[in-house]
């Protein structure tokens, strides 16, 4: 396991995930993304296969991957305690990279600017 990080904007409804994480599960092609209430985690799972609810994977020039996504957002703020304001936010998390998942913690989300 190690520790990586991902920002999200909840003004833009982006999530920007940078490629050190994505290099933890292995570089996949595709990503999907889960979120469980009750420990209140998001979960983005590698993929090399493309399904209709999978994200590919493309990177901007600084390296980082932005997706945006506002029903997924606007879901997980509706049942988190912690992105409840517009802004930014930066959540550490960890790279499981045999089960090419990374999980994010976001009742430790940390509010980085205002938005």
């Amino acid at each position: 396991m190690s520790d990586v990080k991902l920002r999200i904007d909840t003004r833009y409804f982006r999530i920007c995930i940078h490629r050190q994480a994505l290099k933890a599960i292995g570089e996949p092609a595709f990503l999907n993304f889960g979120y469980d209430p009750d420990t209140m985690r998001l979960l983005v799972v590698g993929s090399w296969v493309d399904d209709r609810k999978s994200v590919r994977v493309r990177y901007d020039n600084s390296g980082s991957v932005y997706v945006f996504s506002k029903p997924l957002l606007q879901g997980i703020r509706q049942v988190s305690h912690v992105l409840t304001a517009r802004g930014s936010y930066i959540v550490e998390g960890e790279a499981r990279g045999t089960d090419k998942v990374l999980i994010f913690p976001l009742a430790k989300a940390e509010k980085i600017s205002e938005s």
